[in-house]
């Protein structure tokens, strides 16, 4: 082999490998949370909402909108991707419902259903629950882009759907533990869209940690609103019937 081309090889391979280590890691913590959520099958809590500033509500699209917007309301989560929310709008009671790719929404005479698969700014995900899950894995490209302190992995959450653009999350986490420390959504354009913090965990079944407090700020810092769960319960055998499209 040519002496030049051993060089060339080594350099190739010193590019390469923090690549290939950076992959092996998102992966083997997307396989940690597979065995930790393998005893997870649903959850249910009731929600405190505060919301601090409905000026800036609007600015988080809809996803977030409709959930803060809610005076009290139960949440209910079926593995792997079904969420539903119940609760009160300006005393109007509404109903938000998730499941897979689709989402529905009941209030008063409002019924509206979407397809939100090339909406993923429009649709929530666990981490909006507090948690990690493998569905986002399945929803996107995860990769480990840094750390932060003793034992803290900056990860990329970049959506498979939804046109090629700078959409993207970046989740700090606690490697040791897999808790779900910061999250920052940044739109297309890649500007900053929302901030979020993590806090007061508890322990689902199998070790998975959830936080039981989101705090969400606007890019400049100011508090948008906070969700706090209160009695939550696990494993309650939640009927697949709750998250149905066809509900009234």
């Amino acid at each position: 082999m040519s002496k030049r081309i051993i060089p060339a090889l080594a350099l190739a391979v010193v590019v390469l490998l923090p690549m290939t280590v950076r992959a092996q890691t998102a992966v083997q913590i997307l396989n940690r949370v597979k065995v930790a959520e393998s005893k997870l099958q649903d959850f249910k809590a009731d929600m405190v909402i505060d919301e601090a500033n409905k000026d800036n509500v609007s600015g988080m699209g809809e996803g977030y909108g409709d959930i803060l917007r809610l005076q009290k309301a139960t949440v209910c989560y079926m593995k792997p991707d079904k969420i539903r929310y119940d609760g009160y709008a300006q005393g109007i009671k509404a109903t938000y419902i998730q499941n897979g790719y689709h989402k529905l929404v009941l209030a008063s005479m409002i019924r509206q259903r979407t397809n939100e698969k090339n909406a993923p700014g429009k649709r929530q995900d666990s981490l909006d629950l507090g948690f990690l899950s493998s569905r986002l894995w399945t929803d996107n490209t995860v990769r480990i882009v840094g750390k932060e302190g003793a034992g803290v992995l900056k990860m990329d959450f970049k959506p498979r759907f939804g046109g090629p653009d700078n959409r993207h999350d970046t989740v700090w986490i606690e490697s040791k533990t897999l808790k779900v420390l910061r999250r920052r959504k940044y739109l297309g354009s890649g500007e900053l869209r929302v901030s979020m913090s993590y806090s007061d965990f508890r322990t689902l079944p199998g070790g998975l940690p959830i936080a039981t407090t989101v705090t969400m700020h606007d890019p400049n810092g100011k508090k948008l609103g906070s969700v706090s769960y209160k009695n939550l319960t696990a494993n309650t055998g939640l009927k697949e019937s709750l998250f149905s499209l066809d509900t009234r």
